[in-house]
């Protein structure tokens, strides 16, 4: 078992992965939460939130449990969000076998790939993909022009579209539905 901490372009990996799944799972909660408070206004609820159904039974809401569990998703996915991407921030794309990214900044560096024409199979990395004495550092993920940055900023998009939905429900009045389909 190895002892020594991982390379630092395994962690940027890793913290690509960290905010696209936390983008996912932020952009599912924000839909999920602008759906219920839709539903939950044209039924007449008290309460917006989802019930915890861990805690809570439908007819005996507790709006403590509610609000509390919506508080404690809403920093988890903001802490995560926050680690994550300030530690992916830190990417340099290089040339998959280089040992100097190809610019010395984040946005730079993006720009560049898009520019070099590579036919090859593996052209960069989201860091850098072989240590100093040239041995391969297993780990690091291939930085692929469009997909790589473009899957983060679809899902960005789409948590952005969640939260902005997510306030006009709760900024509409919407009157209660008085027949039901």
């Amino acid at each position: 078992m190895a002892t020594e901490p991982p390379a630092v372009g395994v962690i940027i990996s890793r913290a690509y992965w960290g905010l696209l799944v936390t983008l996912l799972v932020s952009a599912a909660l924000a839909w999920t939460a602008a759906l219920y408070v839709r539903l939950a206004k044209a039924e007449g609820a008290s309460t917006l939130v989802p019930p915890n159904s861990t805690f809570e039974e439908p007819q005996l809401r507790n709006r403590f449990i509610s609000w509390a569990t919506v508080c404690v998703f809403t920093l988890v996915c903001a802490a995560a969000l926050v680690v994550f991407g300030n530690r992916y921030s830190e990417s340099r794309v290089y040339r998959w076998d280089d040992l100097q990214p190809l610019e010395k900044t984040f946005w730079a560096s993006r720009v560049q790939a898009h520019v070099i024409d590579c036919s090859n199979a593996s052209c960069f990395a989201v860091a850098q993909h072989f240590d100093n004495a040239g041995k391969a550092i297993h780990g690091v993920n291939e930085y692929i022009p469009y997909v790589t940055d473009g899957a983060i900023a679809v899902l960005a998009l789409l948590l952005i579209a969640g939260l902005l939905y997510l306030v006009v429900q709760l900024a509409s009045r919407e009157k209660p539905r008085t027949y039901q389909l």
